[in-house]
């Protein structure tokens, strides 16, 4: 009930940040991140309504989802001291990685190591299946059109690296 009077939301961390910071003027989010959500249909860009409805998730409650790049909102004032901030760009972690590498083409491949190790390849405009695991994901959109990745995840490579060093002593 909550959410159908729109007293009720949710999103993910990129959503909540515009929220606050555009004083609760902009529930939104990008199409990198509705897809990790699991309930955002890659290929229609929209929310996916047989998801929602399985979940019980209402779709009135879920942010409106746009391009990685607009302008979306602005900061209210008191945020930046008395300006009102564009609001432009929103992407995923490791989307935005792809992206900040400049692997615009297809084929272009990034590598992030860290606690986690994430390759990602540009797919360009189609949606690749994996045979091997790998995830299908949207890399970035642009004008209301998506490019695709698939990305391949090690969710311990540095912390795996860590834990022979602190805890087992062996490096």
């Amino acid at each position: 009930e909550k959410a159908d009077n729109g007293d009720l939301l949710f999103g993910t961390i990129d959503s909540w940040l515009v929220w606050k910071l555009s004083g609760k003027e902009a529930h939104i989010t990008d199409y990198t991140n509705a897809s990790r959500t699991l309930m955002f249909n890659i290929h229609d860009l929209k929310w996916d309504k047989e998801l929602l409805d399985i979940l019980e998730v209402p779709e009135s409650m879920l942010p409106e989802v746009k391009p990685s790049s607009e302008v979306y909102a602005h900061t209210v004032d008191y945020h930046f001291f008395g300006q009102n901030v564009p609001i432009a760009g929103i992407a995923g972690d490791q989307q935005a990685a792809l992206f900040g590498q400049a692997c615009f083409d297809k084929g272009d491949v990034k590598n992030t190591y860290g606690t986690g190790g994430f390759m990602l390849m540009n797919t360009g405009e189609e949606a690749v299946k994996s045979d091997s695991g790998l995830l299908t994901t949207i890399a970035y959109g642009i004008d209301c059109k998506v490019n695709y990745a698939l990305e391949g995840s090690i969710f311990v490579s540095g912390s795996a690296i860590q834990w022979l060093r602190d805890g087992l002593r062996m490096i």
